[in-house]
């Protein structure tokens, strides 16, 4: 089977490889163009692209995939299907008539998490499970019909970026059967029950600011589930302190929302919320390095009944 993947990030690498694995011929891989990453703005490719090229596999940067040489390009491979794998682009309706086969590897339990962010606002809600779904691309997004879908217990603690990498792993397993069920003519899809349809929209930086009004259990799955972007923020002092890590507090108290509880020997500095006590870990100053919290507060010269506002 000849298959033209669509990928960009880190997630879709375990797809690539499990049609590389699964012996399928990748005539072509389209990939994002390059961007300028960091302080000195230095043009950065996608780790598909990275990936592809260290495996001599052919690979092509489009900024968009409506110009007419690129619907020539893919007739002229006649692929028998298209993977897709955390591409963030959308594929033309014209081109989609193209291959007999269109696989998406979605990180959600669809119809659950449509859109552009599945993998954060399962922790971001509090949700016990997640997994992977396999599904046909329509016309409407992350609406077709699902031909595999396997689930993923979260943990207490898990963040964004973790659960990315194992939805990734998970996801190989499961386009794998995929394929094999494509070889075997027995793959057959399930339509999607809209009633049931929730959407996960594309996050901005802002999502990333939070206030200690919020209880503990909030901003703890605001930090989990905005790793490694947008992250989670607060300001102290019209300073911008991004917050990496927290844990619970078996610290009790009744004063005011972002009053400092407790500074600790091991680092971590207890701060009362909307409801209980958080238990702030490590945190990174605007423009500077990663110290623990209590460190911060030391070099803040912030004290016990102090208030982070």
């Amino acid at each position: 089977m000849k298959i033209i993947f669509f990928g960009s990030d880190e997630f879709s690498i375990k797809a690539l490889e499990a049609c590389l694995h699964s012996g399928e011929e990748i005539a072509l891989v389209i990939t994002t163009p390059a961007k300028k990453k960091g302080r000195g703005l230095r043009l950065e490719t996608s780790e598909v692209f990275r990936y592809c090229y260290s495996k001599n596999i052919p690979t092509a940067e489009f900024p968009t995939l409506k110009d007419p040489q690129i619907e020539k390009k893919i007739l002229t491979l006649q692929p028998d299907a298209f993977v897709v794998a955390s591409y963030g682009k959308l594929i033309p309706p014209h081109l989609l008539t193209i291959p007999k086969y269109r696989l998406n590897v979605h990180p959600s339990l669809l119809p659950k998490y449509r859109g552009a962010s599945p993998v954060n606002f399962p922790i971001l809600n509090g949700d016990k499970e997640t997994g992977v779904t396999i599904l046909d691309i329509a016309e409407k997004m992350d609406a077709g019909d699902i031909y595999a879908q396997e689930k993923f217990i979260l943990s207490s603690r898990i963040n964004a970026q973790d659960l990315s990498n194992q939805l990734a792993a998970l996801g190989y397993g499961v386009l794998k059967k995929v394929l094999q069920q494509i070889k075997t003519g027995k793959l057959q899809g399930i339509s999607q029950n809209e009633k049931e349809a929730t959407f996960a929209p594309q996050l901005v930086k802002k999502d990333g600011e939070f206030s200690f009004r919020e209880t503990a259990e909030e901003i703890d799955r605001k930090v989990r589930g905005l790793q490694p972007w947008p992250g989670c923020y607060f300001f102290c002092k019209g300073e911008r302190i991004s917050l990496l890590e927290v844990d619970r507090s078996d610290l009790t108290s009744n004063q005011t929302q972002g009053t400092i509880v407790s500074i600790e020997k091991d680092g971590r500095m207890n701060v009362a919320t909307g409801k209980d006590v958080l238990a702030l870990v490590r945190v990174k100053p605007e423009g500077k390095n990663t110290m623990s919290a209590a460190d911060f507060a030391r070099g803040r010269r912030l004290s016990v009944g102090m208030v982070l506002d």
